[in-house]
């Protein structure tokens, strides 16, 4: 049975060491053991496995843990990799990007006693196994709205990775949020096919950009880095993603749409070592501030930003269903919500 989990922010505790007996030798009990295993692209990337690896810094400050990451560079082996670290004796594995299925099924079945929390995952699975969703198609829809806002050419642009379900609620919410804002404009899409190349990326977004795109949004992890270098170029913007990516060029960034897999990943951990592990399917929205827009170069006019906030709260209020494919974006309506 599918279950929605709320994301809740949780006050950090302190955990106190256990008082030992000087007077004999006692035996010493290994730490609780969590490996990473990173998605394409590894850590550096700046954005997906960045975010997640923050989380577990965060976990080990609050938490006596044994951490380990695994960066393996292909698909497959990103599959054999988890496999191999639950059964290599990992309490916890934390496997940073989807898995299909039928491989996520057979892994947890065949290693009952290890824990498995997995992001950009909405597979339904053994009771050992957190899926942890993200509605990227809310995040993706605002900083549509801002694109949109933003344009002087009425032609904005995608670079998204690896064509998968994810991808399509990156791409289907920034066209929606466009669509909303300025149903006349031109949405270009370059895929990259995959997510750890930042020459791949600029290519993507020169192209865009010879076509006329002057916002960029990336959805292409480590190939972003590769978006905002073509955009700093080329005198256009670029949006970010996972984080705030202003810091890479504040002068080029307009905006990121952040998506907080940091604080799932931190409660997973948190759950497996409080013993309230509950496998299931954890969706985290807007309702619970996982996904959105950030400023913090400040590039945002007001107006911008009331607009964006304006479309969030409908979007709260379920006054829009924001479509997460190309089958809902077809059937989507412009929402009805008053300018300001």
């Amino acid at each position: 049975m599918r279950k929605i989990l709320l994301l809740c922010l949780i006050a950090l505790m302190l955990i106190s060491s256990t008082a030992c007996d000087t007077t004999s030798a006692q035996p010493i009990d290994p730490l609780p053991k969590v490996v990473m295993v990173a998605s394409e692209g590894g850590l550096g990337d700046e954005s997906f496995n960045d975010m997640a690896y923050e989380g577990i810094l965060r976990a080990a400050e609050d938490y006596e843990i044994e951490v380990k990451v695994e960066e393996p560079e292909t698909r497959d082996a990103y599959i054999e990799t988890i496999s191999q670290s639950a059964s290599e004796g990992a309490d916890l594995v934390i496997a940073v990007g989807h898995i299909k299925a039928d491989d996520l099924q057979e892994i947890a079945e065949q290693n009952p006693e290890t824990l498995f929390a997995v992001v950009d995952s909405e597979e339904e699975a053994p009771d050992n196994v957190m899926s942890l969703s993200f509605k990227e198609e809310e995040g993706a829809f605002l900083v549509g709205v801002i694109a949109a806002m933003s344009t002087e050419s009425q032609t904005l642009g995608l670079v998204g990775g690896a064509e998968d379900g994810t991808m399509d609620g990156f791409e289907y919410g920034y066209r929606a949020g466009i669509k909303s804002v300025n149903p006349e404009a031109k949405v270009l899409v370059e895929y990259t096919g995959r997510f750890d190349d930042a020459e791949a990326g600029k290519v993507a977004a020169l192209a865009l950009i010879d076509e006329g795109a002057d916002v960029l949004f990336h959805a292409s992890g480590e190939c972003g880095i590769g978006v905002i270098e073509a955009a700093d170029e080329r005198g256009v913007w670029a949006i970010g993603v996972d984080k705030d990516q202003s810091y890479i060029d504040p002068d080029t960034v307009l905006c990121s749409m952040f998506k907080r897999v940091d604080n799932g990943v931190y409660l997973s951990i948190q759950s497996f070592l409080d013993g309230k592990f509950e496998g299931g399917v954890y969706n985290f929205g807007l309702d619970f501030e996982a996904v959105g827009y950030s400023d913090e170069a400040e590039n945002l006019t007001e107006e911008t930003k009331a607009q964006a906030d304006l479309y969030a709260a409908a979007i709260l209020a379920e006054d829009i269903f924001v479509p997460e494919n190309r089958e809902q974006f077809e059937e989507f309506k412009v929402p009805d919500i008053v300018q300001e």
